[in-house]
């Protein structure tokens, strides 16, 4: 089911309630008991300023006995700078930037306009009807997904993302790892990016490859070339007993297998030099390790590639193509080792004529 295909107008809701920042926090509740709703658009001169929430409101509770203070614009109390999204974004997107962000409802801008707002009942509602037309392929989710609706109530936020979560990871996860997929660390990537642009921050991604892999599968099988990769996909996210603690991982970290024999690490929030020391423990670990399983004993090796945001590149291929070819000069020069991606003084960032300079 590529749900992804699907334009953004097919599952958010048009027309949302409006109010300008000057109406009152009591109109604001007014209507939103009157029209059911969880979350209203504030807008000035038509132009989208901010957002109430159901959040805003139980913030309030304590205060609401206070006529003067329901007679206060919406203003003081909305949501300011709110985060959006843009009409042709995707499915995943969308359920990537509420769930990162932690909000339950986001509106849709198309350039300037303000076109609508997406729910978590519309992504669950949505994904549904989805899953329904598919239904002999996705049958058992179906039945999962109407159970799951039948004990459901309007507000029960928290049971929606949790059951949303658990579908969706489905879709993005590599069957055999268990890790991230790609579709999954397309969607992150973009978002993180565009969270350190909006607060000047530091990224790095770290592009990593196993060394003579092919050679692994051609003199022990494919069935234990699919064992090293497993066990590889735990030790980088430290989930192999009985090791040290390699990485530390954040929550906001991301590993994800790239393809093949390829995996890739998102560090938001990490200057290269720290990155740098993440994937060198990764690399030490990787080579200490006894792959052992069904008799058979092996131990294989890793390259790694580092680039930074903004430093290297500006935009998501761009900067991960960085990471790969600093992970290619780590193997021309030897195999296990760490390689840096280092921008010449006189190129853009994401250039790909760049210089690669070895560390460690």
């Amino acid at each position: 089911m590529d749900i992804d295909r699907d334009r953004i107008d097919q599952w958010m809701t048009e027309n949302p309630v409006l109010m300008d920042a000057m109406d009152s926090l009591s109109m604001t509740i007014r209507l939103m008991q009157e029209h059911r709703i969880g979350a209203l658009l504030v807008v000035e001169k038509q132009e989208l300023v901010g957002v109430f929430t159901e959040r805003d409101l139980l913030s309030l509770v304590e205060k609401l006995s206070d006529g003067d203070l329901l007679q206060q614009p919406i203003a003081d109390f909305m949501t300011q700078k709110p985060i959006t999204v843009n009409f042709d974004e995707s499915f995943s997107a969308v359920y990537m930037k509420m769930r990162v962000n932690n909000i339950r409802h986001i509106p849709v801008l198309n350039g300037s306009d303000l076109v609508g707002i997406v729910s978590l009942r519309d992504l669950a509602e949505f994904y549904e009807k989805r899953i329904e037309s598919d239904l002999e392929k996705n049958r058992l989710q179906v039945e999962q997904l109407r159970r799951f609706f039948d004990l459901t109530e309007n507000h029960e936020g928290e049971k929606i993302l949790a059951e949303l979560e658990r579908l969706e990871e489905l879709s993005l996860t590599d069957f055999l790892t268990g890790l991230y997929n790609m579709r999954y660390l397309n969607a992150r990537l973009t978002e993180e990016l565009e969270r350190a642009k909006r607060h000047q921050a530091h990224l790095c991604v770290i592009f990593c490859d196993i060394d003579f892999f092919k050679q692994v599968n051609d003199r022990y099988g494919h069935q234990f070339g699919d064992f090293v990769l497993k066990e590889i996909g735990q030790l980088l996210v430290s989930k192999v007993d009985d090791i040290k603690i390699i990485a530390r991982l954040r929550k906001s970290d991301v590993v994800a297998r790239y393809g093949g024999e390829e995996f890739v690490v998102i560090l938001p929030e990490t200057s290269k030099k720290n990155a740098l020391e993440v994937a060198e423990r990764m690399r030490q670990a990787i080579a200490e390790h006894h792959f052992q399983s069904h008799g058979k004993s092996v131990n294989v090796t890793m390259s790694f590639g580092v680039a930074e945001y903004p430093k290297d590149s500006l935009d998501r291929d761009s900067l991960v193509q960085c990471a790969d070819l600093a992970m290619y000069k780590a193997k021309k020069s030897g195999r296990n080792r760490v390689v840096a991606f280092a921008s010449d003084s006189t190129s853009p960032a994401g250039d790909t004529r760049l210089r690669l300079v070895a560390v460690g």
